[in-house]
């Protein structure tokens, strides 16, 4: 059965990660979110896909091209602009089959949830198959009624109280191409894809859903990323993996399931503990820490001193004496000496993140940073928790940055913040000598 992978969203709620290149093409253990995806269609037996682009495209055609390097086969269809998932599905009309599946380019699932929907599809002669899960939040997903095996109301986020049930619909459909004329009579909105599938149904179409309890994660906003780090790590990381090239001094410490790509370095004294991903090339060196589901891309130098702690790095980033909890940097960013990344509020509650003009909670009190390419920091700054650095931009040294930053943009201390008086202490240089002595007879 055919596939159409939807990949042509803007990303708004995830910037400044999608600002350079589309969504589903950010990085995780050196391949793209859309890789995974059809790794995971390809292995589930689905060979032939329609991909929908759209805000900078071109970046998924030049890298997937025709697909035959993955040993599958890639049409195209662009959506000039961000209309929604109907509109996007509408471009795919014209080399649609008269069944389809429709996936999102950055959902991740399992791929025996396609061999089940398609059993479903087959034996039971319906027109449209949907995937759901019982869930607590329904107000913030799409709810499905299902009566006799059979769905019969679909209400997308509907108010607390008035949800038809507790079934979400999971992001993957096999649809009918009948489906494009019932797009044609609901206006143009955010739901106009679900209203169009509860009108086909209404018509008296037949639509069966598929319980699945397997994992799935939909790249909504940034900190989604984290949930779909530790699935893939934990599904491909089993083993510690050294690639051709790589290197390991004898008086460095790699533990538990690390992978080190071809090229990679891992200096005297530094220590990897497992799960993580050194990507190809890149250079961990001297008294340096990496651990706990983190992330390196190409060409990266985790200088001396420095711990990464559960983040996700792009390529070619340089750090030296620093610290990045929790954080998501985006590539070719440049640490100054000191940096640290905040990832915990004093308060200890959750850390709250701005998307548009609101604030939303991230759903963890652990969060770091989220920075946007080409970004640099001076020495001895200091990113709160939370915040967000657009791309191009720099982070002067000594700031504490305690709200966004946008684009192109750069940061830095007021001199005027500074006092110059007359020094009236003297540095005694007998002060020394006998803190000499105290630290001398230490421990006799």
């Amino acid at each position: 059965m055919q596939t159409i992978i939807l990949a042509g969203g803007e990303g708004k709620r995830v910037f400044p990660l999608a600002v350079n290149r589309p969504k589903p093409m950010f990085k995780i253990l050196g391949k793209p979110l859309i890789h995974h995806v059809i790794d995971t269609l390809k292995e589930a037996g689905l060979k032939d896909y329609v991909v929908v682009v759209g805000h900078q495209g071109e970046h998924i055609k030049n890298y997937l091209k025709d697909g035959s390097k993955l040993g599958v086969n890639i049409d195209y269809t662009v959506q000039k602009e961000p209309l929604g998932m109907a509109d996007a599905l509408e471009t795919a009309k014209g080399l649609a089959e008269d069944h389809f599946f429709v996936v999102n380019g950055d959902d991740i699932f399992e791929s025996f949830l396609i061999k089940q929907m398609i059993n479903r599809f087959k034996d039971e002669n319906a027109e449209i198959v949907l995937s759901c899960k019982p869930v607590q939040e329904t107000w913030k997903f799409g709810i499905i009624r299902v009566e006799d095996e059979k769905v019969t109301d679909f209400v997308e986020k509907p108010p607390k109280g008035r949800e038809p049930s507790n079934l979400a619909v999971v992001g993957v459909y096999i649809l009918p191409k009948r489906i494009f004329d019932h797009y044609k009579r609901i206006p143009v909105s955010d739901h106009q894809y679900e209203d169009a599938m509860l009108h086909f149904i209404k018509d008296g179409n037949v639509a069966k859903a598929v319980n699945y309890d397997g994992f799935f994660a939909g790249y909504k906003y940034p900190w989604d990323l984290f949930t779909i780090n530790k699935h893939l790590m934990d599904g491909q990381l089993t083993e510690q993996t050294v690639e051709e090239g790589a290197e390991v001094s004898e008086r460095a410490t790699v533990e538990g399931r690390v992978w080190l790509g071809r090229g990679a370095k891992v200096l005297e004294g530094a220590c990897i503990r497992g799960p993580c991903y050194i990507g190809e090339n890149s250079v961990v060196g001297g008294n340096s820490l990496v651990r706990d589901y983190s992330s390196l891309g190409r060409n990266c130098v985790v200088g001396f001193s420095t711990e990464i702690k559960h983040s996700l790095i792009g390529d070619d980033c340089w750090f030296h004496m620093n610290y990045i909890g929790d954080s998501i940097i985006s590539d070719n960013c440049l640490f100054g000496a000191g940096t640290v990344t905040a990832n915990f509020r004093f308060d200890e509650e959750n850390v709250q993140v701005r998307i548009g003009d609101k604030k939303v909670d991230s759903g963890t009190n652990k969060l770091g940073a989220i920075i946007g390419d080409n970004c640099k920091t001076g020495i001895n700054s200091c990113l709160e928790p939370g915040v967000k650095v657009g791309p191009q931009s720099m982070v002067g040294p000594n700031v504490d940055l305690q709200d966004d930053l946008e684009p192109r943009k750069i940061i830095f201390v007021d001199k005027n913040s500074y006092v110059t008086k007359e020094n009236k202490i003297a540095v005694s240089s007998e002060s020394k000598k006998q803190l000499m002595k105290k630290l001398k007879n230490t421990g006799q």
